[in-house]
């Protein structure tokens, strides 16, 4: 599928973000790689080992090998952990992925791109399944935390089930800039953001870092996936300013 695949032109990435006035970036990804230095198979590890340390069982043979932390805790939830426990494997999660932001990779020319965008006057926002804290730490370190402000939307701490596909995130950026759902686009490199954002009903435009994480994001879906974020800074240059 890979080798079908045709790059949108300028022109097409400048009719996609053009009509935006608000953006919605995911952040393990589009922004950096999160778990590049702590991985995430060491935070899913720690986790299996506090539960297990409390007499949880977690059965599941992709649970207990898997690498992915937020499938652990959407597994906690299933396996009727008692509420108290299940916060604390949450601030368990979100202390762990914390650390990982400290040392995370920044995705290369992801900070252009954000300062190109904001300089034409739309708003930016992180809709992401991580926890809030780690996205602040990050944005901190990389001098990239006045571009959003307040404006990171988490994982719900209290239900793992609304991490994306789920559009909660995304809904609650939408009203926290008091906009309509068209006024915004999303930018996500999974099916699942790609998911949230059509049951959000914003615009998506999916990022791959490579050409071989294409096929996969466009699988089942139709929008427009760019490789690199060199394109999208380039049309981001191009557009006409917002005015306020």
């Amino acid at each position: 599928m890979t080798s079908a695949y045709n790059q949108p032109t300028q022109a097409d990435l400048r009719a996609v973000l053009g009509p935006a006035r608000c953006l919605l970036l995911d952040f393990d990804g589009p922004v950096c790689r999160l778990f590049a230095g702590h991985g995430a198979d060491r935070v899913a590890a720690a986790m299996r080992e506090w539960l297990a340390r409390r007499g949880i069982p977690i059965t599941d043979p992709d649970l207990v090998r898997g690498r992915d932390p937020h499938r652990l805790l959407r597994a906690a939830k299933a396996a009727a952990v008692r509420p108290e426990l299940a916060r604390e494997l949450e601030e368990l999660a979100a202390e762990e992925e914390e650390v990982a932001a400290l040392s995370a990779q920044p995705t290369p020319g992801a900070d252009e791109f954000i300062r190109t965008v904001a300089e034409s006057g739309r708003q930016l926002a992180i809709t992401t399944n991580n926890a809030p804290g780690a996205v602040r730490a990050y944005l901190k370190q990389n001098d990239l935390d006045g571009y959003f402000g307040e404006y990171v939307f988490g994982r719900n701490p209290d239900d793992p089930d609304r991490m994306k596909p789920d559009p909660e995130c995304l809904v609650r950026a939408i009203a926290g800039f008091g906009v309509h759902p068209r006024d915004c686009l999303m930018i996500g490199d999974s099916v699942a953001d790609a998911s949230a954002a059509e049951a959000a009903r914003v615009v998506f435009l999916g990022y791959a870092r490579s050409l071989d994480r294409v096929a996969r994001l466009r699988s089942g879906h139709p929008h427009p996936v760019v490789v690199g974020m060199a394109p999208l800074t380039a049309a981001a240059r191009d557009l006409e300013p917002l005015k306020a």
